[in-house]
């Protein structure tokens, strides 16, 4: 099974990621930072992540360079997953491969997960 590694510091939106997503065969998992998701792609088959912007202490597009680099998240999907639309050209700028802003619709999410999962 492959997995989408949600980096986000709101543990509440963890079930709703996993509710879009329960059609899906993919699990999802949860961490609130860098160091967690470098373990969480040691250790999981990661098959794309939904990167939080605003982490409490860390700002998503500062870490997005540590995920890139490392060779765990080697053609891995990276998706900017935020409330924060202004961050928008900012955040494809960076490098992010696409954008999800929060609220989003199950359906688009769903669709969008798909779409990167059967790449």
């Amino acid at each position: 099974m492959r997995n989408v590694l949600l980096v986000d510091d709101d543990p509440s939106i963890i079930p709703l990621v996993e509710l879009c997503l329960n059609k899906l065969d993919v699990g999802v998992l949860q961490t609130d930072g860098a160091s967690g998701a470098l373990a969480m792609a040691r250790t999981n088959d990661i098959g794309m992540v939904l990167l939080d912007l605003a982490l409490g202490d860390e700002d998503g597009l500062e870490i997005l360079p540590r995920l890139r680099e490392d060779p765990s998240f080697a053609g891995v999907p990276i998706v900017a997953f935020t409330a924060h639309d202004s961050r928008r050209q900012e955040a494809l700028q960076c490098g992010v491969d696409d954008f999800v802003r929060r609220p989003f619709s199950a359906a688009d999410l769903r669709a969008l997960v798909e779409d990167y999962l059967s790449r």
